[in-house]
C-alpha cells in the first residue's frame, strides 16, 4: 500500500488542529496541557480515510513560536503541506516562519487553506490573496491551489478533502527496501505488560514483527515485539506510516527523543556533513563562519559549528557523530537569541574538511548536488578513496541499496572512471560485471597516486637490498597503514592482489617486489654467497653468531651492506643450504642432517637421550647441543621430559 504524509503549517490558533478534526474526525490535541491552553505543543497524528487504497497520515504540528522545535520534528518527512492561514488575522510571524521552513525543506506539493470562513471579523480577502501570492512567489507552492473553509460548519471541507486526494495521487511510492529502514524516534514510554514502546514515522524501508534492528547513535541491537499503526496491531509497517513499536532488549531510560531505529549496520555516524542551505528571506542576521547553531534533523536538535563554503553550500561539524543520511532535510536556528534562520538538504555524510571559497571545494559541492546519481557516486568515490571504501560503505554514503550501487558502478567501471580492486566476473558478453560485495572501490586519481607511492617504496627497498627478492608483505602493509590509516586488512589484500594481477607487482612466497625487478647475482655476489656458506661449513657444530658473520663480511663497507649480508644468509636458508635454529644462529644443512640422524639413531636404540649424550656424540659444546635439542623440541621431533629427551610426535617423519 502507498503511504503519504501530509503536514500542517501556520501560525498559532489559526485552526490547524480543528481543521484536521473536521477532515478526519480525530482530535490531535492529545495532551492535557494542550487542552488546557488551547494550543498544540506536541505533534498530533490522524489518518485521512479515502477510497484510493492509499494510507494518508496527517501530522498536526505546533504553531506557537516556543514550540518550533517540535514542529520541525514533524514536518521533515512530509509529502504535502497544508499552509493554514486564518481569515481573521491573515499572515502572521509564524505563518512566514513555517512557510520558510517548508520552502527550505523542498516540499513540492501543497494547498493554501484559509480557515474560519464562518467568522464575522475577516480581513480584506483580496488584499490577503495579494500578500500570500507575494509570499509564495518563486517557491514550489507558487502555483498551489487555495480554498476557504470553515471547520466549525464544515463548509468546503469535502471539497478540500478531494483537493488533497488529487495531490495524493501525484505522490510517488517511498522506498520500502529493508536494508534502508529508518525511523526517527519522537516518543518513548512504558506500556504495562509490554515494556518499552517508541513512536515515530517510518521514513523509508519496512519493519516486520520479530525484526532485529539497531538504535543509533548507540548502535544497540533491539528486537521488535509488536507493531501498531493508528491503534491497530499490524504484522508489518511500510515507509510513510505512523507507528508505535514495542521493543525488546532496551529500557526506556536507554533511549531519548531523536534516536534513530534502523536496519543493523545501515547508517554511518558522521562528524562532518556537506549541505545545501537556503537562508530565510525574513531573517536579517547572516551565519558567520565557525558559528555555533542549533541543527535540527529528524526529531532531534543538537549544536553544530558551521563552515560557510559560499552562500549556497556549508559544512556542519558535530561534537558527537550523528546518524543522518544523504537526502535528509534539516533546519538551523540561531542559538541566542533563538531564531529559525535557514535549512536545506544533506548532500554528503562522513565528509572531510574543505577550505572556504576554494575551487576544489566548490567543484566537490557542485558534483554532489547533481541530479545524476552516477556523477554523485563518482565524486563520493573521489572524496572517500583515502578510506579505501567498499560497496557497503558507498551504499550508506549514497543512501541507496547495495544492488543499486553495483548497477551504477558497472557503468563507471566500463567507462574506466574508477578502479575496483577485487575480482570482477564478466557476465553477458561484457555488458555486465558481477562485483564482489567486499570489493574496494577507488578513484583513478587516488589509485595512480597510491600505485606510485608503493612503487617508490619498493624502488627504495630494491636499491638498498639489491639481492633481496622483495620486501616482506607484512612490512609493506605496516608502511601503508601509517599513511592510509583506514586501509584495513581486506582492502590491503584487495589492492595487493589487483596490482599483482595487473603485473604492477610480483609476489614470491611472502615477498613483494616491483614486477620488473630481478635479482642480479654477479661474480662478486656469487663469491660472497660461497664464502658465507663456507663459513658455516667450516664451523660445523661450533655455530657462529649471525651478527658476527654480518660484521665480518661487512667490515669497511657502508652500513646498508650489512642488510645485504643478512639477506644472503636468508637466501641460503631458502635455498636449503642453511637451517635457521633461532634468530641468532644458523647451521649448515650438511651438519644439521648429521645431527638429526644422530638423534634418531640414538633414540631408536635407547628410550631417552641426555643433552650431554648428544654433546658427546657430536663432539660439540653444551651450548650448541641445547640449541639443536630446543629446535627438535619445537618441531616435535623430540620431547623434553625432565632432564632428558624422548621421541616426539613427529619423530618418525624425519
Amino acid at each position: 500500500m502507498q503511504n503519504v504524509i501530509i503536514g500542517t503549517a501556520g501560525h498559532v490558533d489559526h485552526g490547524k488542529t480543528f481543521l484536521i478534526k473536521a477532515l478526519t474526525g480525530t482530535d490531535t490535541d492529545r495532551l492535557k496541557e494542550e487542552k488546557k491552553r488551547g494550543i498544540t505543543i506536541e505533534n498530533g497524528f490522524a489518518n485521512l480515510p479515502n477510497d484510493l487504497g492509499i494510507h494518508v497520515g496527517i501530522i498536526d504540528v505546533p504553531g506557537h513560536e516556543k514550540f518550533v522545535r517540535n514542529m520541525l520534528a514533524g514536518i521533515g518527512g512530509i509529502d504535502i503541506v497544508l499552509l493554514v492561514i486564518s481569515l481573521e488575522e491573515g499572515i502572521k510571524p509564524q505563518t512566514i516562519e513555517h512557510f520558510e521552513i517548508v520552502k527550505s525543506l523542498g516540499i513540492k506539493k501543497g494547498i493554501v487553506v484559509y480557515t474560519k470562513l464562518d467568522s464575522e471579523n475577516k480581513v480584506d480577502f483580496s488584499n490577503l490573496q495579494i500578500q500570500v501570492k507575494d509570499m509564495l512567489q518563486g517557491s514550489n507552492l507558487e502555483n498551489a491551489k487555495s480554498i476557504c473553509v470553515s471547520s466549525l460548519t464544515g463548509q468546503n471541507i469535502d471539497v478540500l478533502k478531494e483537493m488533497i486526494l488529487e495531490l495524493v495521487k501525484e505522490v510517488g511510492n517511498r522506498n520500502i527496501q529493508k536494508e534502508l529502514t529508518r525511523l526517527p524516534i519522537d516518543r518513548i514510554f512504558i506500556m504495562e505488560g509490554f515494556g518499552t514502546v517508541i513512536t515515530g514515522t517510518l521514513m523509508e524501508g519496512k519493519i516486520d514483527t520479530g525484526d532485529e534492528l539497531m538504535v543509533y547513535p548507540y548502535q544497540k541491537v533491539v528486537k521488535v515485539r509488536q507493531i501498531q499503526s493508528f491503534g491497530q496491531v499490524q504484522p508489518s509497517i511500510f515507509a510513510g506510516q505512523r507507528t508505535a513499536i514495542n521493543l525488546l532488549n532496551v529500557k526506556k531510560e536507554e533511549l531519548i527523543r531523536g534516536d534513530v531505529l534502523a536496519t543493523k549496520d545501515s547508517i554511518l555516524l558522521s562528524e562532518i556533513i556537506d549541505c545545501k542551505i537556503t537562508m530565510f528571506k525574513s531573517v536579517t542576521r547572516r551565519i558567520k563562519n565557525g558559528e555555533k547553531l542549533y541543527f535540527n534533523y529528524g526529531s532531534r536538535q543538537i549544536e553544530a559549528s558551521v563552515k560557510v563554503i559560499n552562500e549556497e553550500y556549508v559544512q556542519f561539524k558535530f561534537d558527537t557523530p550523528v546518524p543522518v543520511k544523504r537526502g535528509d532535510k534539516y533546519i538551523v536556528r540561531f542559538i541566542s537569541p533563538a531564531e529559525t534562520c535557514g535549512g536545506g538538504i544533506i548532500l554528503n555524510i562522513e565528509s572531510k574538511r574543505y577550505k572556504l571559497e576554494n575551487d576544489v571545494a566548490l567543484n566537490h559541492f557542485k558534483a554532489i548536488d547533481s541530479n545524476d546519481d552516477k556523477k554523485v557516486l563518482h565524486e563520493m568515490i573521489n572524496d572517500a578513496s583515502i578510506d579505501f571504501p567498499n560497496i557497503s560503505f558507498l551504499a550508506k554514503k549514497m543512501n541507496e541499496s547495495v544492488s543499486t550501487i553495483k548497477f551504477y558502478l558497472n557503468d563507471l567501471y566500463k567507462n574506466n572512471e574508477i578502479v575496483i580492486v577485487n575480482s570482477i566476473k564478466l557476465k553477458s558478453e561484457g555488458k555486465y560485471y558481477e562485483i564482489n560485495d567486499d570489493s574496494t572501490v577507488l578513484s583513478n586519481r587516488f589509485f595512480d597516486g597510491t600505485k606510485k607511492y608503493i612503487i617508490d617504496i619498493l624502488n627504495k627497498f630494491h636499491k638498498e637490498n639489491p639481492i633481496a627478492k622483495g620486501i616482506k608483505k607484512e612490512e609493506l602493509k605496516g608502511i601503508l597503514f601509517k599513511r592510509y590509516t583506514k586501509v584495513g586488512d581486506t582492502s590491503f589484500e584487495n589492492l595487493l592482489n589487483y596490482m599483482i594481477d595487473k603485473k604492477i607487482l610480483n609476489q614470491i612466497d611472502d615477498l613483494i617486489s616491483n614486477a620488473d625487478f630481478k635479482v642480479v647475482i654477479d661474480d662478486k655476489k656469487a663469491k660472497e654467497f660461497n664464502d658465507i656458506e663456507k663459513k658455516y661449513i667450516d664451523a660445523k657444530y661450533e655455530l657462529p653468531l649471525t651478527q658476527d658473520v654480518v660484521n665480518e663480511f661487512a667490515t669497511g663497507k657502508p652500513n646498508q651492506y650489512k642488510l645485504q649480508i643478512r639477506q644472503i644468509i636468508v637466501d641460503l636458508t631458502k635455498e636449503g643450504k642453511l637451517v635457521k635454529l633461532s634468530n641468532d644462529y644458523y647451521i649448515h644443512k650438511t651438519y644439521f642432517d648429521k645431527a638429526i640422524f644422530t638423534i634418531h639413531k640414538f633414540l631408536e636404540s635407547h628410550d631417552k637421550m641426555k643433552m650431554s649424550e648428544l654433546r658427546d656424540e657430536l663432539g660439540t659444546s653444551r651450548k650448541y647441543a641445547i640449541l639443536l635439542l630446543e629446535y627438535t623440541d619445537l618441531k616435535h621431533i623430540t620431547k623434553m621430559v625432565g632432564e632428558v629427551r624422548i621421541k616426539g610426535d613427529r619423530f618418525n617423519t624425519v
